[in-house]
């Protein structure tokens, strides 16, 4: 260790986890891909007034990231005043499904691209994310209009890769993808180069094919002090990194848990995940700490989802419900929290000191 090592600048003996990543990257079959399920009016609403709507509750059940579709296929019944009859169809799936968690998106899709029915859905799918198909223009424009946010779908293939490229210019949507889902349905039978290179550089986050889309977390380090008291302070620095194509739609949140045999401590940080996005994700914490038992607990990290499912992280460290081990640490029993105010006089990213460097004195 050098004379000007960051280590000879720190506060606290700490602990630095660099976790190694999973030797073979897997892609989850659970997250890239999607389905669509696809109900048209005709099944929906075979009579006038009358809907027969629990099917879609039951297809959510067995589709893997649901996109649902309302195809405009007219009823027998119908005699006039197509578009605002299935307006009111829409309406009325918006209101019997829109606050189910299953459905991954809702795709705009209509009978005469009226805004009768573009409206239908904004006002009924009030927490879905709606999906604008890339090449409809004048949709974008009105859900803009609007101030409404929406995901795209894509439909791309070897051919017409450069008219999607085009698009996406053309009414800058290269930023949509940081609030909403790019959705890529592949025309091909195969995803051909083309189409999977723009499909990373659009950060799609679904597709029909598998082809490795999605979010894809790694841990590469954690620090933390070798010893923390009781009812003190407990000062944790992540580095997360988001090698996947897209961020994490969903919301989730950052948790640390201490334990002891049979005996644990979990605590929620305030990680901003909302604002995670692909790439270097760091986030530095002071946590209070429990009244706790003195002794040698072990560290361990998750991510779950407001549902309690956990986002898994692809390294090595063991995993159990969620949880990944990172290391040991000794809680003691003190009076004092001396770590509380640590990082009020350095830098948490690096070990030197917050003042300028002085000028060395002349001979």
């Amino acid at each position: 260790m050098g004379k000007y090592s960051l280590e000879n600048y720190e506060k606290y003996k700490t602990v630095k986890i660099r976790p190694q990543p999973l030797l073979n990257r897997e892609f989850d079959a659970s997250q890239g891909p999607f389905e669509y399920v696809s109900f048209s009016w005709r099944a929906l609403e075979p009579v006038r007034g009358e809907y027969r709507l629990e099917a879609i509750k039951e297809a959510l059940r067995k589709a893997h990231n649901p996109i649902l579709v309302l195809v405009p296929e007219l009823p027998i019944w119908v005699q006039g005043y197509e578009p605002d009859c299935f307006a009111a169809l829409v309406r009325k799936v918006g209101s019997y499904i829109d606050s189910d968690r299953r459905l991954t998106a809702v795709l705009i899709s209509t009978l005469a691209d009226s805004k009768e029915e573009w409206n239908a859905y904004g006002e009924s799918f009030e927490t879905q994310t709606l999906l604008a198909e890339l090449q409809n223009d004048r949709l974008i424009q009105h859900v803009r209009d609007r101030g409404r946010g929406f995901g795209l779908l894509v439909k791309c293939g070897e051919e017409n890769w450069i008219e999607c490229c085009e698009a996406f210019a053309i009414h800058r949507l290269q930023k949509v993808w940081k609030r909403y889902q790019v959705v890529l349905d592949v025309t091909d039978t195969v995803c051909g180069p083309h189409t999977r290179r723009e499909a990373y550089r659009w950060h799609a986050a679904l597709s029909n094919l598998n082809i490795g889309l999605g979010y894809h977390l790694t841990l590469r380090r954690l620090t933390y002090p070798e010893t923390v008291y009781s009812r003190g302070s407990l000062p944790l620095r992540f580095w997360f990194v988001n090698e996947g194509s897209s961020r994490i739609y969903r919301d989730f949140q950052l948790w640390v848990q201490l334990q002891q045999g049979e005996v644990s401590y979990e605590y929620p940080l305030h990680a901003a995940t909302h604002s995670w996005l692909t790439g270097d994700l760091v986030h530095n914490e002071m946590v209070p700490l429990k009244d706790m038992l003195p002794g040698e607990y072990t560290l361990s990290i998750a991510l779950f989802f407001e549902d309690r499912s956990y986002i898994p992280l692809h390294i090595q460290n063991p995993q159990q419900d969620g949880y990944y081990e990172a290391g040991m640490i000794q809680v003691e029993i003190s009076d004092e929290d001396p770590l509380r105010n640590i990082w009020d006089d350095y830098d948490p990213e690096g070990y030197y000191p917050l003042e300028d460097p002085v000028i060395p004195e002349q001979d």
